[in-house]
């Protein structure tokens, strides 16, 4: 077969949001119930590889799947719904047997968005060989790769542009879609950026409640509606903030908006609690650190129990400092990751 063994190789960022994604639209396929910011995290990643092996007529999705060099049957429902969402789109998918192998550089399932990497990674070696095989051009290519990336998990969206990224319908942001994400600021370097991302590992089991579980509890939660009204305004004051460089508001913004998140877990019915007690002293900590250095260091919660810490590079050494002799007790086995922020992904060879 002349496309037999056509392949396409991807190395896509995790991302962390600023301003949450949490809750979808009802009766919409991965349209997000309110708008969202993230930065990637530069150096914490998955690599997909996806081959063609063999043509496909069975009318549907046909392909094999290794995470890590292991077969993942528990992966597989959630990687079929994607390609049948993309069926009618996509001739790679719809006409040939994909062999996918993915690897994260990061533990699964922890508070880091492995599923944003992943799918995110997926969509580009789709778009990449969709293009390879049908000859078709996408006049934007990060942004059809960006669309069919919400479709398998919504969050993978963000993760294939650079820079701060929002995702989502909002009025005082041009351009901005509920199909795909934008670029909205590269911000310039000063006081506040770049960035850096450290990843406090409270838990490195599997999550008791999923993301996507927890998104569908928002439909009965009677705080949604104005936890949404809220998300809206705070697109629009972290962006200003960071436009005029103003640390102070910014760290504000980004400790509520995670603090909300995981209140909107803890009222929903049922209501779950993915905090540790070992996530309530980290930020205690942080607090107290702040306060008395002045440092503009601030922290930020996935769905999950671990803590991310943001702060400007300039600061490195003193907060690496401050989590080798404070925050380390707290952290399971004394695991952390440490990342740059605000990377595209990359093709591989």
């Amino acid at each position: 077969m002349e496309n037999q063994n056509l392949s396409s190789y991807y190395r896509c960022p995790s991302n962390i949001a600023l301003v949450k994604y949490w809750g979808k639209k009802n009766g919409a396929a991965q349209i997000p119930a309110n708008p969202s910011i993230s930065i990637n995290l530069s150096d914490l990643y998955a690599e997909t590889k996806v081959t063609i092996q063999h043509g496909n007529v069975s009318g549907l999705p046909a392909f094999s799947f290794l995470l890590d060099g292991q077969s993942k049957n528990s992966f597989h429902s959630k990687i079929e719904t994607f390609f049948k969402r993309i069926w009618q789109e996509f001739e790679v998918v719809r006409n040939f047997h994909l062999h996918i192998e993915s690897r994260n550089n990061f533990p699964h399932g922890t508070g880091i968005a492995s599923s944003a990497a992943g799918f995110g990674a997926l969509a580009l070696c789709i778009c990449d060989l969709e293009q390879q095989v049908t000859g078709k051009v996408f006049p934007n290519f990060e942004q059809e790769a960006s669309k069919i990336a919400r479709l398998g998990s919504g969050s993978a969206c963000r993760s294939i542009l650079p820079n701060l990224v929002e995702w989502g319908e909002h009025s005082e942001v041009s351009n901005s879609s509920n199909l795909h994400a934008i670029e909205i600021l590269k911000p310039e370097k000063g006081n506040g950026f770049p960035l850096m991302d450290i990843v406090l590992i409270v838990d490195a089991g599997e999550k008791k409640v999923s993301s996507s579980e927890g998104h569908s509890l928002l439909d009965a939660n009677p705080y949604s509606e104005v936890r949404y009204e809220v998300a809206v305004k705070n697109i629009t004051n972290l962006i200003h903030a960071i436009r005029r460089d103003n640390m102070r508001s910014i760290i504000s913004i980004v400790e509520s908006e995670a603090l909300q998140l995981h209140a909107m877990m803890m009222v929903s019915s049922p209501y779950y609690m993915l905090f540790r007690p070992n996530t309530v002293a980290i930020i205690e900590k942080v607090w107290e650190f702040r306060e008395k250095s002045s440092l503009p260091v601030m922290f930020t919660l996935d769905a999950g129990a671990n803590v991310h810490l943001l702060f400007p590079e300039l600061y490195r050494t003193q907060i690496v400092n401050f989590i080798e002799t404070e925050l380390l007790p707290f952290c399971q086995n004394g695991l952390y990751f440490c990342s740059a922020t605000g990377a595209a992904p990359v093709k591989l060879n």
